[in-house]
């Protein structure tokens, strides 16, 4: 009797034991295995794979709470509009969104090209050469070149981010400010 007492329990629990559970839904949030922001230069890497692996979640994380993107004087000038309040974090998550979302942009390629690098102990600067290669169905630029003065902050508990990303016009070619204002 013993030994179909565990059998006698399943039934009179009406647990089945070969029950399949449904599927959970895949979560919004860290999906990429991102190097640690422990190190300055790690979290512009972190910023170049999240856009290239399409994660708008781990991207933020790239970002303080009080992030700012300052558009080449050009930019802010034609897209003044835009342009006229501070692009802070809030606005930045907004672009990400639309500018990582796979159905807007199927394919992506960032290229950084370290210029210059100044590390403190709790501030650092980089300058980095960038090209950005798009593809969209929207009225923005598929190609942009530029340069990007990163300023980055270390917190209390020791983790680097961006505080401020200065973007300069080096061509003819449009920026990310451009794109950020069309897109």
């Amino acid at each position: 009797m013993g030994k179909f007492f565990p059998i006698l329990f399943f039934l009179a629990c009406r647990i089945n034991p070969f029950y399949t559970r449904e599927p959970e839904p895949p979560q919004e949030g860290r999906r990429l295995n991102l190097f640690s922001r422990t190190v300055p230069r790690n979290v512009v890497r972190n910023l170049e794979l999240t856009w290239e692996k399409f994660s708008h979640a781990d991207y933020m994380e790239c970002l303080s709470e009080d992030f700012r993107f300052s558009p080449d004087p050009s930019d802010s000038i034609r897209f003044e509009e835009v342009f006229a309040s501070p692009w802070d974090r809030v606005r930045e998550e907004d672009f990400a969104r639309r500018l990582l979302d796979r159905s807007i942009v199927p394919s992506l390629d960032l290229s950084l090209k370290l210029e210059y690098e100044e590390e403190g102990e709790d501030e650092s600067y980089f300058e980095y050469s960038y090209t950005l290669q798009l593809q969209h169905d929207r009225d923005a630029p598929g190609y942009i070149k530029g340069k990007m003065y990163l300023t980055l902050r270390r917190d209390a508990t020791g983790n680097w981010s961006i505080v401020l990303w200065r973007d300069e016009k080096t061509s003819d070619i449009p920026t990310t400010g451009e794109l950020r204002a069309r897109f």
